[in-house]
């Protein structure tokens, strides 16, 4: 599940809503760097992909006990935050959530019909200034996606330690089950990997009926697996669906495309990235 500690904190005549990456971004943020404010954003936030789910765990945690303690951050941070985040950026995400990338001729009608079939009433981000991609595919966007929008892979602490246990008990399994099985073992470390995902309403999708774009990413913000959705009835399953972890079972997932950073000729690096590094603790 999505970290639901998101604070909400008063910014003039306005609130600014504050995730566990604005700490972040607030810790690592230069004002000498003679760059402009969306290139030093979008740095930080890719570092703050790479860290993955350990690294931002302490971040997560600090800002639940924020909302606890009713500790606040400087006006000059907030100042930097509604400066350099805008507001559709850093609305929360659910656990489900759509992003437009696509703003042709007549998207605007296809899409808000695509809602309305689907019933899906999850959070939207629709901003053509912030989102839009063009021609591009989904997944060529998906990097500026979570770059703009990184509170997409804050999950609970507690999220992150089943995380981390479920990686380390599938590749236990996928070597005791040996390379006479190597499609399974790459199933079920494929598996336990999935973090998250994001749908994408890109070009194919207003071109098609509906066919969004559903791309799971592992703790990263590394392309897991993809697929396309079939229509607004898809997409109202999806929405359920995704909720309840019920997926895997689905063609989304088991007929999903993998990433390139998930081929099977990657599978060992992604393996030796759980071997070198000792186990996540919730409140370590």
């Amino acid at each position: 599940m999505p970290s639901d500690y998101a604070l909400k904190r008063t910014h003039g005549q306005e609130t600014v809503t504050i995730h566990a990456a604005d700490l972040y971004l607030l810790e690592h943020w230069n004002n000498d760097l003679v760059i402009s404010d969306e290139a030093q954003r979008s740095a930080i936030f890719s570092k703050w992909l790479e860290i993955g789910s350990r690294g931002r765990m302490p971040y997560v945690e600090r800002l639940k006990e924020m909302s606890v303690d009713r500790d606040d951050i400087t006006e000059d941070a907030k100042d930097l935050l509604a400066r350099v985040r805008s507001p559709s950026d850093r609305q929360e995400v659910s656990y489900t959530r759509l992003v437009r990338t696509f703003y042709g001729e007549g998207s605007d009608e296809k899409l808000v019909d695509l809602i309305a079939e689907a019933e899906f009433d999850e959070p939207v981000f629709d901003n053509a200034a912030l989102y839009d991609a063009g021609s591009n595919d989904g997944l060529q966007s998906l990097h500026a996606i979570l770059t703009r929008i990184p509170q997409i892979v804050e999950e609970t602490p507690g999220f992150a330690v089943w995380y981390d246990e479920k990686k380390r008990k599938a590749l236990a399994e996928a070597i005791e089950v040996g390379p006479d099985q190597f499609d399974y073992a790459l199933e079920i470390f494929h598996l336990a990997a999935k973090w998250d995902h994001v749908l994408i309403y890109d070009k194919e999708a207003n071109e098609t009926p509906g066919n969004v774009l559903l791309v799971y990413v592992d703790d990263r913000g590394r392309v897991l697996r993809y697929s396309r959705l079939d229509g607004a009835l898809d997409l109202q399953a999806a929405d359920g669906m995704l909720y309840t972890r019920q997926d895997s079972m689905h063609a989304w997932w088991e007929g999903g495309r993998h990433g390139e950073d998930w081929q099977a000729n990657q599978l060992a690096q992604r393996w030796g990235e759980v071997e070198h590094e000792p186990p996540v603790e919730e409140g370590a």
